[in-house]
This record gives structure tokens, sequence and C-alpha cells, in this order.
């Protein structure tokens, strides 16, 4: 009688087990299933701009290309801020140099007025949001007066590269987009 008592007392044991690991199974399945909903966008709430991150803002307030000028960089036209840090590599003049030096301050000046006036505008219009009160009309100007600023910026930044391609021998081009992954090395 006594081991059909333990039996009985161990299955129930058992059983308990299965049903709290189960229980806890499901509750981690759930927290998983909830977080899944998390938008990627929460991160920017912190933000100084809501609907910028935070990296977003400090490239258009530092003049980075962001990538702007992804199109010329993978067509042989290289970017004056990377030139500039391979300038041993690629072998630059005194003269190429000092050139290039110049293009990318007046780019950079530029690109960083640009900028700071993208900020401001996106900030407005953020704030026309949590306001709650944005109608269309004020909709409409603002993200027609942001999509030209951020072809201002585009062009900015497309543009320094086509500046500076005549600067650079086609060799120093080739090793550029060895460097850069862009071609494969001889």
């Amino acid at each position: 009688m006594n081991k059909r008592i333990i039996t009985y007392f161990l299955i129930g044991i058992a059983t308990s087990l299965v049903s709290v690991t189960t229980v806890f199974a499901q509750q981690h399945q759930h927290g998983e299933q909830h977080n899944s909903f998390r938008s990627p966008y929460a991160e920017q709430l912190d933000s100084p701009v809501q609907g910028l991150s935070s990296s977003e803002v400090d490239n258009l307030l530092n003049g980075r290309g962001s990538g702007y000028a992804r199109m010329a960089e993978l067509n042989g036209y290289p970017g004056l801020r990377h030139v500039l840090d391979l300038s041993s590599e690629l072998n630059l003049s005194t003269q190429q140099t000092e050139e290039i030096e110049v293009a990318f301050a007046q780019m950079q000046s530029q690109a960083k007025s640009l900028g700071q006036t993208i900020v401001n505008k996106e900030q407005k219009l953020s704030e026309a949001f949590a306001s709650g009160k944005i109608s269309d009309d004020e909709l409409k100007r603002a993200t027609n007066k942001l999509s030209q600023l951020y072809g201002e910026l585009r062009k900015t930044h497309l543009q320094a590269h086509l500046n500076i391609n005549p600067l650079l021998s086609v060799e120093q081009i080739q090793k550029y987009n060895q460097l850069r992954g862009y071609e494969a090395e001889e």
C-alpha cells in the first residue's frame, strides 16, 4: 500500500511539474509574441526630433553623407572623406590633397547648413503632429519643402564626388575602388 501511495504521489508531482513547465513556456512564448509587436521606432522616442533617429540627426547636423552619394561611390566616383583617409595608399600629391581638402570643406559647410535647416523643419513637422492640429495644407507644404531640402543635400554630396573625380588619376580611382572593396585587387 505504501508503494502505491508513493507512486501516486510521484505521478502527482511529475504531472504538476509538467503543468508548471507548460505554463511558464506559454508565458515566455506570449512574452516573445508581445515583443514581436514592439515597433523599432520605440527606440526613437528619446531622439531630439521625433521621426528621426538620434544618429540621423547627428549625421544631418555634422554634414555626413549617410549614403546620399552611394550612387556616385558605386559608379567609380570616390568620396572626398574616404579619399582623404586613404591619401597615403592612393599616393595623393600635395596639390591633390589641398584641392580635395578645400572641396571637402565646401561640401561639409553646405551639407551642415542644409542639415541644420532639415532638422529644424523636421522638428516643426513633428511638433505639428504632436499638437494634433496639423492640416492637410500644412502637411503638404512641410513635406514638399523637406523633399526639396533632402534633394539639395543629396545633390551636394553627389556633386562633391563629381567634382573631385577629375583630380584623381585612373590608377588612383582603380586603387580606391580596390581598397573600398568594389573591385578585386590585381
